[in-house]
């Protein structure tokens, strides 16, 4: 097959990071993928196939006539068979392509939240389901996702498949070996963009609330509210105890020293860092949204919270640094096993082959 992926800029975020993952997969099964990007960006992500840049304007999202010519000439010239759009502005873009310039390749959205949550009143809702109408399939990263999908928009079960993200087992192995610079001995990790959704303020008000003076926090990641939280920091008293880091090409030795990760969210889909956590047998504390719940089942693969309990959340995390160490091996391995053996990458995209196959018949 001939596989046109969509994502919105190369960034370090799941969405476009697995999006990759899964081109490099389908290239090994032997189809031909590109991958384009449409908005302008600092290319942080690396591919080992054909990466086309669109370098489109994001503030003209709603309108942008020669940024869908653009895409409708490479589909022209190259012939895709299937189109993926992954996430976000990807769906408006080639709906809109399609509609104008009258392409013929199917079109795929790989539903990686739950839409339903992003939702602003009802004609919000009628223009996704305008753009939902011209699908030909929908991917879901969670059971959690599909079930809000369909309680949001009308659409066929049968054009509908839940696949979740997966992990590359080989590539975390390389980047553990690679040597970094670490935060101080004894931390909690959290990862993700610094946007209200991951609520890294709440994180902030939690952790003060941990009586241990030697444990710190580390925050990995970027965003709109970096500010915001270095003024909490300081307001907190926590200047010597907390830590911003970048977004950084590998985090994995980071990630695997950490006493635990911690997830927080508000929303989520399902996050790639908990089943990359789980592999390097880091215990994982987050609330229970969206797909978190499918795979994070407490005293069994780790610490599956309640949104929106703080005091069960910091109860949990104190219950990580307490506890025996026979017992937290048992849930880390359980966790691992899990991971290993039912969100493999090389497994997954051969899911995704098939259902390729399904829409193109």
């Amino acid at each position: 097959m001939k596989i046109f992926q969509l994502i919105q800029k190369p960034q370090r975020r799941g969405a476009e990071i697995f999006a990759i993952q899964l081109s490099e997969s389908l290239i090994s099964l032997g189809h031909e993928v590109k991958l384009i990007a449409l908005y302008k960006n600092e290319k942080q992500l690396s591919f080992k196939g054909d990466l086309i840049f669109l370098d489109r304007l994001l503030q003209r999202r709603f309108f942008d006539f020669e940024g869908w010519r653009q895409l409708s000439d490479l589909i022209k010239e190259f012939q895709p068979d299937l189109v993926q759009a992954n996430a976000a502005d990807t769906l408006k873009f080639a709906v809109f392509s399609r509609l104008i310039f009258g392409w013929k390749a199917k079109l795929v959205y790989r539903n990686a939240n739950q839409m339903g949550d992003f939702i602003r009143g009802f004609w919000h809702r009628k223009f996704n389901q305008f753009l939902v109408d011209r699908l030909e399939g929908v991917i879901s990263v969670s059971e959690a996702s599909q079930i809000d999908f369909f309680k949001t928009f009308r659409f066929p079960v049968q054009k509908s498949r839940t696949i979740p993200i997966g992990i590359v087992s080989r590539d975390i192995d390389k980047k553990l070996k690679e040597v970094q610079k670490l935060p101080p001995s004894r931390y909690l990790i959290q990862i993700g963009s610094w946007v209200p959704e991951k609520d890294s303020l709440g994180m902030l008000d939690m952790f003060v609330q941990l009586q241990d003076e030697s444990l710190n926090l580390v925050f990995l990641g970027s965003g709109p509210l970096e500010e915001e939280m270095r003024r909490k920091i300081l307001d907190l008293g926590l200047l010597h105890r907390v830590t911003l880091l970048p977004n950084r090409a590998n985090i994995f030795p980071i990630l695997s020293r950490a006493q635990a990760l911690v997830m927080p969210s508000k929303i989520e889909g399902l996050p790639a860092v908990i089943l990359e956590a789980m592999y390097c047998r880091v215990p994982v504390v987050a609330y229970g949204v969206g797909g978190i719940p499918e795979v994070l089942k407490s005293g069994m693969t780790g610490w599956c919270i309640e949104p929106g309990n703080r005091k069960g959340f910091v109860q949990a995390i104190q219950e990580v640094l307490e506890m025996d160490e026979d017992r937290k091996k048992e849930i880390l391995d359980s966790a691992f096993d899990l991971v290993t053996s039912d969100y493999n990458l090389s497994t997954l995209a051969i899911k995704f082959e098939k259902f390729y196959r399904e829409i193109l018949e």
